[in-house]
Formats: C-alpha cells, sequence, structure tokens
C-alpha cells in the first residue's frame, strides 16, 4: 500500500490533530469544519446538517478501516469498535433529532467534537505510525 504523506500538514500547535498522513489529515479537518458549521446553524439547519455529517464520518471510518486491512493493523479490532460505537451515538442522537430534540443533538455533536479529537490523538496517531512503517517495508513504493 502507497500512501501519501501529507506535505502541507505537519503535527504542530496550529494543527494539533495532524497525523502525517494526507487522508487522514484531509478528512479530520473535513470533520472539525463541518462541526464547526453545526455550531452556528440554526435548527433547521442543524437536523439537515447533522445527517450530513453521519454521512461523513461514515465515509471517514471506512476509508480508515480499509486502510487497516491494506497493512494487517494490529488494532483492527478496538479502533473498528471505537468506530462502531461513535456512529451508533450518531444514529442514535440523529432518531432523537428527528423527535424535535436539537438542543440534545446539540450537546451531542459538542461530545462527539470533543471524542474526535481524542480518538485522533490517540487511536489515529498510531494507526498513522503503523502505516508509515508498513510504507517503509515497501522499497518500490514511491509517494505522489
Amino acid at each position: 500500500m502507497c500512501i501519501n504523506p501529507s506535505s502541507s500538514i505537519s503535527s504542530t500547535a496550529s494543527e494539533p490533530f495532524a497525523t502525517g498522513i494526507a487522508f487522514m489529515d484531509e478528512s479530520h479537518q473535513l470533520l472539525h469544519a463541518k462541526l464547526d458549521r453545526l455550531s452556528l446553524a440554526s435548527d433547521a439547519e442543524f437536523t439537515a446538517g447533522f445527517e450530513s455529517l453521519i454521512c461523513q464520518v461514515h465515509d471517514h471510518f471506512k476509508e480508515e478501516e480499509q486502510a487497516m486491512n491494506e497493512i494487517g493493523f494490529p488494532g483492527i479490532s478496538c479502533h473498528r469498535d471505537q468506530h462502531a460505537q461513535a456512529l451508533n451515538a450518531l444514529e442514535h442522537a440523529r432518531l432523537r433529532i428527528k423527535d424535535g430534540a436539537v438542543t440534545e443533538g446539540r450537546e451531542i455533536a459538542v461530545l462527539f467534537s470533543r471524542w474526535l479529537g481524542f480518538h485522533i490523538a490517540t487511536m489515529d496517531r498510531m494507526l498513522a505510525s503503523a502505516m508509515q512503517h508498513a510504507e517503509a517495508l515497501e522499497p518500490t513504493c514511491v509517494a505522489s
């Protein structure tokens, strides 16, 4: 598997959630931007935006899990379980929001944002390290 290390994203104070893996860092930035927009959205916009967030999160997790499979990541089970639990919580919140509990949905979005930051700083950085190690073992691979 050839990965594309982040060239413009580094783990600095301005980018506290950078992993060094381009597709992960770009997706994480998009998720944080979506969560920021949701925090400012009207109630009507929030409902549609939350639906979109769930789709975006699902796609991001799927992409990470594909990368874990490709490198034979030993922590895949635990990492996948965390993804499943987060998606389950978001799905429950989606149902509550559809029933009119937008304030509760906003609280869940804030909690998810905090969880995501912790998940990136721990689980995703561990995955990124494993991906970089796997890449180093592939001498014929040239990052684009």
